[in-house]
């Protein structure tokens, strides 16, 4: 490490000190409002901001002050050897729940390979095995007695789910599966924990009975042994460097013949008999889509995780530039070269820069906080949360790819509004640059997560036109306005109240919400139309979709920013406290209006 002479906080600069210390203080002393309060609305309530500190207070009093410094294999080990001294009190006591994880992500000061192990490979357990298989892998999976992987993608395909080319076979005779990646293709590839670290891993394969395939499915392979050495038919490592996560060992693997016990096959709502014969449980019958679950819920924490991270770089970039001073007050007067300089602050583009992440961040947090809420409905299995099932697949899907690609370009611009500085890893933001960045592609690519949001967008809109109204609390109500319409070229008609529009109107959050609706109607009738255009002349039903691609990609980013708005306004309906009330609906506004300007 860099050795600096100890420097001593102070509002009067020295040689030790850059007289800075009471910025910080008198800026937060502005306040118009109560922190703890907006804290409370940001976590959920009271009793959500104690669950809160609770995760993250075990974390606290590290010190990491060299990690800028280490190398590839020290953040690995250091990554392992925090998190089990972070957790081992509580093995045996606690169970986390799917918010408590995205909390874990938001504060880790330390991430890495064995967020995969609470991220996504309990998580599958929880909801994708039977009681049976609970009682077999839960407890050692919470005392990390295996530690595990999540082993879905691979060299070949990472959204295209259904196209894996893993395959399980079951062999009648010894009650077993028997996997294989046959192709180079199929070989794992990306899973993190898989390189060094976990000893099982949760497999998705097509299987494979009597030589029928009936589709992905998941199972539990132990890959390594008491000494932590491959078993036999395994082939796995760490790909190497990466741009970031350097703690996180992403890793392949290949298997040949790799031989599994049948009750190894993840249970909860299908299984396969001694004798070789598929069944299916009720709920899987409704919905086909359940063995995605992890993957939808990791999208939804990632949904909230994007606000975490964002936060975390304009925390940074606002604390700099209310400290930092460049450019002097008075340009006209030429005086001392030590006359009074501006805060970087008050330039109104640097405010406006980081004002408009702020404003993101809390669209990202309120945004993730609805889709906790769907996710543990969801955990109810009940007919009415397994219709749903579809709907939150298309939302978490589009929300996923764009929050996560809006955070990274945010945290990036705001690493920018830190100058050189902001180059410096330890400065803290380079880092969170770096480290964040991975997201943006992770749990399926941006582009293809966005078509299919647009699939269901095109869906909605042509149930409307045939007089089938949608939920007026639905994420796509206002395409209700469409009802019954079938040929549309006017859309004028639809358009929110102009006669009287203001600048004031724009801070007015009903009509801003109702220029968005708008904007998002537009956009997917747009849509629609150029797809139908294009399926009257290209030869397949793919060949058009494919045309009509730039239109529906823009309109699930005029959708989402619309959706994002309404759960920003939703949540300031809820406020209580006007002082609160008030800052959060200029920060919504904000919102809005940088999406006019900047979209």
């Amino acid at each position: 490490m860099l050795k600096f002479e100890h420097t001593n906080p102070s509002d009067k600069e020295s040689y030790t000190s850059g007289g800075t210390s009471h910025i910080l203080p008198a800026e937060r002393a502005k306040a118009t409002f109560e922190v703890e309060k907006l804290v409370n609305i940001l976590d959920g309530g009271v009793d959500k901001t104690k669950r809160k500190r609770f995760i993250i207070s075990p974390g606290e009093g590290f010190d990491l002050t060299d990690k800028y410094f280490w190398n590839r294999q020290e953040m690995l080990e250091k990554h392992v050897q925090h998190f089990i001294g972070v957790h081992e009190d509580f093995w045996d006591t606690y169970i986390p729940s799917r918010e408590d994880v995205v909390w874990m992500m938001e504060y880790s000061a330390m991430s890495g390979a064995l967020m995969n192990h609470y991220g996504l490979f309990l998580p599958t357990i929880l909801s994708q095995a039977s009681d049976e298989q609970k009682g077999m892998w839960l407890f050692p999976t919470l005392q990390m007695k295996m530690v595990g992987c999540y082993a879905q993608t691979e060299l070949g395909h990472g959204s295209n789910v259904r196209g894996l080319q893993t395959i399980a076979e079951y062999d009648v005779k010894t009650k077993e599966f028997i996997l294989n990646t046959p192709t180079l293709r199929s070989m794992k590839w990306w899973p993190g924990a898989l390189g060094k670290v976990a000893t099982h891993a949760i497999v998705y394969a097509q299987l494979i009975l009597d030589n029928k395939e009936y589709g992905v499915h998941a199972f539990m392979v132990q890959i390594r042994d008491e000494n932590h050495k491959l078993y036999e038919g395994i082939e796995a490592g760490d790909l190497g460097p990466k741009l970031g996560d350097h703690a996180n060992d992403t890793g392949y693997m290949r298997l040949k013949n790799v031989r599994i016990p049948r009750e190894f096959m993840f249970s909860k709502y299908q299984e396969v008999s001694e004798d070789g014969k598929y069944n299916k449980s009720e709920a899987k019958e409704k919905n086909n889509k359940l063995h995605y679950m992890t993957m939808m819920s990791a999208r939804g924490g990632m949904i909230k995780g994007a606000g975490g991270y964002l936060a975390k770089a304009v925390t940074i970039a606002t604390r700099y530039s209310c400290v930092r001073q460049q450019g002097y007050v008075d340009t006209k007067t030429i005086g001392p070269y030590q006359s009074a300089e501006m805060p970087i602050i008050d330039y109104q583009v640097q405010r406006y820069r980081i004002f408009k992440q702020i404003a993101m961040t809390y669209a990202f947090k309120f945004t993730g906080t609805w889709m906790t809420v769907r996710f543990t409905e969801l955990d109810q299995m009940d007919e009415a949360s397994l219709n749903a099932i579809p709907e939150i697949a298309a939302t978490s899907a589009g929300l996923k790819a764009l929050c996560t690609l809006w955070a990274w370009s945010g945290i990036e611009d705001c690493r920018k509004c830190c100058g050189g500085n902001g180059y410096l890893m330890a400065g803290g933001i380079a880092h969170v640059a770096a480290d964040y960045v991975w997201q943006s592609t992770a749990e399926g690519d941006a582009v293809i997560l966005m078509l299919q949001t647009a699939r269901s967008l095109l869906k909605s809109l042509e149930s409307v036109k045939k007089g089938e109204l949608l939920p007026e609390s639905g994420p796509v109500s206002y395409l209700n306005a469409m009802a019954g319409k079938t040929h549309v070229t006017d859309f004028s008609q639809f358009a929110p109240r102009s006669e009287n529009t203001t600048r004031d109107s724009f801070s007015d959050l009903l009509y801003l919400r109702e220029l968005f609706h708008y904007n998002s109607l537009v956009s997917v009738a747009t849509a629609a139309a150029e797809f139908e255009r294009n399926t009257k002349r290209c030869s397949t039903y793919d060949a058009a979709w494919n045309e009509s691609a730039l239109f529906l990609i823009n309109c699930v980013k005029a959708h989402c920013f619309t959706f994002m708005l309404n759960n920003f306004i939703s949540e300031i309906e809820r406020v209580e406290d006007k002082a609160i009330k008030q800052v959060l609906s200029q920060l919504c506004a904000l919102y809005a209006c940088s999406n006019i300007v900047d979209e």
